[in-house]
């Protein structure tokens, strides 16, 4: 190789590396992976799905504490999975914090505020944030109005100023339908009530 064709190659080569630093970056938020993603790779949203196969086969034989712990597992190996963390968030306010199975209000608003708390939590990670904080304010929505007796500051209208917050989240996520239902909850927050 003549030396013009070995500075020509080391010419190409460095503009080659140049060019990440050259292009501009795209501002939007850089999403963390998770450890069993990144060992995972392509498969770890197949190996996710198994494992809410799993989540369920607990749940249905009784199992709280391993079906959490296999969500949890589920989630480390697909944190983008906006279904993975609504599936979750559903099972603790509406099964664990169902009147049914929980008749002290006390331990059905924890269960409400671990839901709540893990939606958010998903909003950092999950693929389409603006679905979480959507399916967070109607969590919200539906808890005032099938369990109107919960202790939450403010009541049953603190209740619906949590969802109104819920939907303007979403609505600075860019969900369409944000602005609408976080008026609609600001209006049912100040309606009177019996």
């Amino acid at each position: 190789m003549t030396s013009a064709r070995l500075l020509a190659a080391w010419a190409l080569a460095l503009a080659l590396l140049a060019v990440p630093f050259a292009c501009p970056r795209a501002s939007a938020p850089v999403r963390p992976t998770s450890l069993f993603l990144r060992l995972f790779g392509p498969i770890a949203s197949a190996a996710a799905s198994v494992q809410w196969v799993r989540v369920q086969s607990a749940i249905d034989a009784g199992r709280p504490d391993l079906a959490l712990a296999r969500a949890e597992t589920a989630l480390a190996l697909d944190p983008g999975s906006t279904e993975g963390w609504v599936y979750l968030s559903r099972h603790l306010a509406f099964d664990r914090a169902s009147l049914e199975r929980e008749s002290d209000p006390e331990r059905r608003a924890r269960w409400i505020r671990a839901a709540l708390s893990l939606v958010e939590r998903g909003e950092a990670l999950a693929r389409e944030p603006a679905e979480l904080a959507v399916w967070r304010g109607l969590i919200l929505v539906k808890v005032a109005s099938l369990d109107p007796g919960l202790p939450w500051d403010g009541g049953v209208a603190g209740m619906w100023r949590d969802a109104a917050a819920a939907f303007e989240r979403a609505a600075e996520l860019s969900h369409p339908e944000g602005l609408a239902l976080a008026e609609a909850a600001r209006r049912e927050a100040t309606r009177e009530r019996p």
